[in-house]
């Protein structure tokens, strides 16, 4: 049991500062407006938009943009795995968590054992609400990784919120205050203890 509730808090913090973030990403932005007062079209360079445009392209769109691109080469490189990546990375990022597993899986037929392409398929499980797979995934993951802090840190995420086995939780959590002395990329996890 967590003998500590500012871990549950600082956890519950850091998952709604991210879910803040992809909700103000996925927002449209608003048309920007013509200036106002007389300009002619002499004024204007000749490769601006129209002045009634609409708005540039809303987060979806740009998704779907680089998307297209990306399986664009994939059609020219279909086991460019650094394509494959930026893919899954892009659903990933964009919330699209099938579409992110599909990718990830793929990568791991050609390359199998990458540590991180593994960490982000287990989140993509997660938000899949499979935390079983997940934690089946991190734990691969970490038995053949220990030092893999991103793994060990989602492995707690899904043992705490997901499965409510606080106990495991805890351990894994110590675990990555030990590896924070040594790794400078460990964020600062003391307060949850």
């Amino acid at each position: 049991m967590i003998k500590n509730p500012l871990f549950t808090m600082v956890l519950g913090l850091m998952g709604g500062l991210a879910l803040g973030y992809v909700f103000a990403e996925s927002q449209a932005v608003a048309p920007a407006k013509a200036p106002s007062g007389n300009i002619s079209r002499q004024q204007i360079p000749k490769a601006h938009p129209p002045l009634n445009a609409a708005s540039p392209n809303t987060p979806k769109q740009q998704v779907n943009r680089r998307a297209a691109e990306l399986q664009g080469l994939l059609a020219e490189s279909p086991k460019d795995v650094g394509l494959m990546v930026a893919l899954a990375n892009l659903y990933f990022d964009a919330s699209q968590w099938e579409k992110a597993r599909k990718w990830y899986e793929q990568i791991l037929e050609i390359e199998s054992g990458d540590a991180n392409v593994m960490t982000d398929l287990a989140v993509a499980y997660r938000n899949l609400a499979q935390p079983d797979r997940a934690l089946e995934i991190l734990d691969e993951v970490v038995a053949a990784d220990p030092a893999h802090w991103q793994a060990l840190y989602n492995r707690m995420v899904v043992l705490h919120f997901d499965l409510n086995r606080n106990d495991d939780a805890v351990a894994a959590l110590l675990t990555l205050e030990r590896m924070a002395v040594k790794n400078p990329q460990i964020p600062d996890i003391s307060s949850l203890a």
